[in-house]
């Protein structure tokens, strides 16, 4: 007896879109900071190298007698040079917030695809082959917030799939050195990790998704623009600081540059807002 011939597919029905893959779902590991710890020194995101001083590894990046000699230039004081790696620390930590933002603006704009996609499942008068190009869709706006997520910036993450390691930069506040951290944004949040696994419509793996976990995968989405926001003003902030003491230390005013602490117990920055 022959086999019959297996059905042909409906040339609607894109039954290969709506395969979901585990390599979409967010899954954090508990208990564990991902990344190492970096700093923004000499204007770069880079890693902390323990076999330099505590100025060249989180302020200047090089020596800065090494500086002044690549430089054909009128010397400039130490001081006057501290302060411009300061500056352009803080102006490469806004930049690499800017990035954040442009960033979370795109996921933003995949979540409200997902939503029109449940939208137009829940239409009564949406036959199946519209339902099957929703769910398409969606899948399309979960791999671009995927992609999305490993986004970086002069080598550096933007995101996070869990508590993470923060971007730190050195400044001096009232005589002492303060550790400024630039938060990589945590999209391990439940309702973005329901969203992320979801689906819309069809048999495939994944919840059903319903307005509710998307209602509550924006107001995620929202408190990470919130915080990046406030990271953005304190470092405008404190750039506008360093470039008024730099423009009176480049006129003749004084000004004395911290010393790092020598007791290593204590740790090299001052963190007002977080254990050192």
């Amino acid at each position: 007896m022959k086999n019959k011939p297996s059905p042909k597919p409906s040339p609607w029905n894109p039954t290969h879109l709506l395969r979901d893959y585990k390599q979409t779902i967010l899954r954090p590991k508990e208990d564990q900071r991902q990344g190492f710890a970096k700093v923004v020194a000499g204007g770069r995101v880079t890693g902390i190298d323990a076999e330099k001083p505590y100025l060249e590894r989180m302020v200047t990046g090089v020596s800065l007698v090494q500086e002044q000699s690549s430089v054909q230039c009128p010397a400039k004081s130490r001081e006057q040079a501290v302060l411009e790696s300061v500056s352009s620390n803080l102006e490469a930590g806004i930049q690499l917030i800017d990035h954040q933002e442009t960033a979370l603006a795109k996921i933003g704009g995949k979540l409200s695809d997902i939503a029109l996609c449940l939208n137009r499942v829940q239409n009564p008068k949406a036959d199946p082959k519209e339902r099957f190009g929703a769910q398409a869709t969606c899948l399309i706006a979960k791999k671009g917030i995927k992609d999305l997520s490993q986004s970086t910036y002069d080598n550096a993450a933007l995101f996070s799939n869990g508590p993470s390691k923060p971007i730190t930069i050195a400044v001096p506040t009232q005589g002492e050195w303060e550790g400024l951290s630039v938060e990589k944004c945590d999209l391990s949040k439940p309702g973005l990790m329901v969203v992320n696994g979801g689906k819309v419509y069809g048999d495939g793996p994944g919840v059903f998704l319903d307005h509710g976990s998307i209602s509550r995968a924006f107001g995620e989405w929202r408190n990470l623009c919130v915080q990046n926001r406030m990271q953005w003003s304190l470092l405008i902030e404190r750039l506008r600081g360093i470039c008024g003491l730099l423009k009176r230390v480049s006129h003749g005013g004084s000004w004395e540059m911290p010393e790092f602490p020598k007791d290593p117990k204590l740790g090299p920055l001052r963190r007002p807002h977080r254990n050192n």
